[in-house]
């Protein structure tokens, strides 16, 4: 007799998607005002005022900031838009000869299998330039300022990869840490529960 799949005439039910849940603006606006972690408020901002991913968020450096005294007065203040932060697997890496990765930043561990890179975006159209509020680019302006200070204090002890979400030693800021942050400001004031990526579909309905 031969062998028979059992599952070889069965009806496999259909997905259906389910709607990612959003905060309307109006709750944004209320999350911000009570936000006491000055990481996650500037990540809320730049994910509502300018439509980005976490990782893009993660990915800015400050060679792709513009925030002059000119820019912001001319309402030109801008953000270049070109790679992102992201943890990805070591054996991965290997398979594809680092491909589209700029940087490897340092290991947390040598047994950790994962590895955090600064890489070029999975898409061409992900390259882009986005425009920024007056308000944003003054909470970027002061996060330069305090983090040149850091530098002047610890000096050789500060790890300077030109990030705008930078550690107090300047290691990358993880995605974890910003989603963690969120979940406790979410359960801190009662708050509809949201995923990060979910503030990026309330900026992009808001502007429709």
């Amino acid at each position: 007799l031969r062998d028979k799949n059992p599952a070889e005439y069965a009806t496999v039910p259909k997905y259906e998607a389910k709607e990612r849940d959003i905060w309307t603006a109006e709750t944004l606006m209320y999350a911000l005002s009570v936000c006491k972690d000055e990481n996650l408020a500037l990540a809320i901002h730049l994910s509502f005022s300018c439509s980005l991913r976490i990782g893009e968020i993660l990915g800015l450096t400050w060679d792709c900031v513009d925030i002059s005294e000119e820019a912001v007065s001319q309402n030109k203040a801008c953000l270049y838009v070109n790679k992102v932060v992201q943890r990805v697997s070591k054996e991965a890496m290997k398979q594809v000869d680092k491909k589209d990765v700029i940087f490897i930043f340092p290991e947390d561990s040598k047994k950790c299998t994962t590895v955090r890179v600064l890489k070029k975006p999975k898409t061409k159209s992900s390259i882009r330039k986005v425009f920024l509020p007056a308000t944003v680019a003054d909470m970027l302006a002061k996060r330069k300022h305090e983090q040149e200070e850091l530098k002047g204090i610890i000096e050789d002890e500060y790890h300077y990869y030109n990030l705008v979400f930078a550690s107090s030693t300047g290691l990358p800021y993880g995605a974890g840490s910003l989603r963690k942050s969120l979940a406790k400001l979410i359960k801190d004031y009662d708050l509809p529960e949201v995923v990060f990526h979910s503030l990026r579909h309330t900026s992009i309905t808001y502007k429709l």
